[in-house]
């Protein structure tokens, strides 16, 4: 492959940014020993890679970039993924850290690509996505746009990019959109400010294929043929038990972290990530999807944890009233 591969990373002693990052490099290196991966991160940050030798080892280039010293994590993160065009030379593939490469990417190297391309969100249109209407009320609010006729709110966590002075440009226009939605509207989330970038600029985001970006969290259409898996950094309130999967739940990570170093057992999860999925993983469809992000269903499952007899009983009474009720129908059948 040659095309360049860019990670950004901010990882602090209390995350596990590191651990994701060495997990998603390794599983790259499995595939593809020979690319040239760039990692751009701040001085500390540079410090902890610097310490893990094997991690190094797989490292091209650690380039260090100045970030502001009172900004948190997430700012310094958003602060470099939002000007990664203008801080590197060349054609490149950006990956969040929190994927795994599953398959060769030289496809990548002839894609016909004339600006920059991203994954769509949940794979499909923008209007079909379950949060559009949020969406365009959040940026309405930020930019004071309608962004409700874009063909696609695209996800950032896998992008492919030109060096031309379009794209330069385009992340320009993203990195001063970003710093006012996230200093002077509080909302520190790079995507709203992509889909205004993109608005202004003309849509030119183009559809990377699927399998570059297969966000299982809340799609499997592509997972089976899937290049790079992107298991997301979801927040409790979106799903309260992620242990279908030791990527999901973390505890991958927490025992890389631990340990120091990819186990042979951490490796061959890796390595066929596609197959660590627990027994009893369940598909749900759109409409449980839509409960399941809701208001109502967060505090229900809130107050079935914290009240789990009273949710015991309750569940008792429900289907005593419900078994008496279909006797009572069958009877009523009966004398008929």
């Amino acid at each position: 492959m040659k095309t360049k591969i860019i990670y950004v990373l901010i990882a602090s002693e209390k995350t596990l940014f590191l651990e994701e990052f060495w997990v998603s490099l390794f599983s790259l290196r499995n595939y593809h020993p020979e690319a040239h991966v760039t990692v751009l991160t701040d001085g500390p940050t540079a410090k902890r890679v610097r310490e893990r030798k094997k991690l190094l080892e797989m490292v091209t280039e650690l380039q260090v970039v100045d970030v502001p010293n009172e900004y948190n994590d997430r700012l310094r993160s958003r602060t470099i993924k939002t000007s990664v065009r203008n801080l590197i030379d060349g054609d490149y593939l950006y990956i969040d850290t929190d994927t795994v490469i599953t398959e060769s990417l030289d496809e990548i190297d002839n894609l016909p690509i004339k600006n920059l391309a991203m994954v769509p969100e949940l794979h499909g249109p923008f209007c079909n996505h379950f949060t559009y209407n949020y969406v365009c009320n959040d940026v309405r609010r930020i930019f004071d746009t309608d962004v409700s006729d874009s063909p696609y709110w695209f996800n950032a966590g896998c992008t492919f990019v030109r060096d031309n002075v379009t794209t330069r440009d385009f992340f320009t226009r993203w990195h001063k959109n970003w710093e006012y939605s996230a200093f002077q509207k509080g909302v520190t989330s790079d995507m709203r400010s992509l889909i205004y970038t993109d608005k202004t600029c003309g849509y030119i985001i183009e559809c990377l294929p699927d399998v570059f970006n297969s966000q299982v969290a809340m799609s499997l259409k592509y997972f089976h043929k899937a290049k790079i898996v992107h298991f997301w950094h979801m927040r409790s309130d979106f799903y309260s038990d992620a242990s279908y999967s030791p990527f999901t739940d973390k505890s991958i990570y927490k025992s890389i972290k631990e340990e120091g170093d990819i186990s042979e057992e951490n490796a061959a999860i890796i390595l066929n990530c596609k197959e660590s999925f627990r027994p009893m993983s369940m598909v749900v469809g759109h409409d449980d999807i839509r409960l399941l992000f809701s208001p109502l269903y967060t505090v229900l499952f809130r107050s079935y944890l914290e009240n789990r007899f009273m949710h015991w009983l309750l569940d008792v009474l429900i289907k005593i009233v419900h078994y008496s009720e279909r006797a009572k129908h069958k009877l009523l059948g009966r004398n008929k």
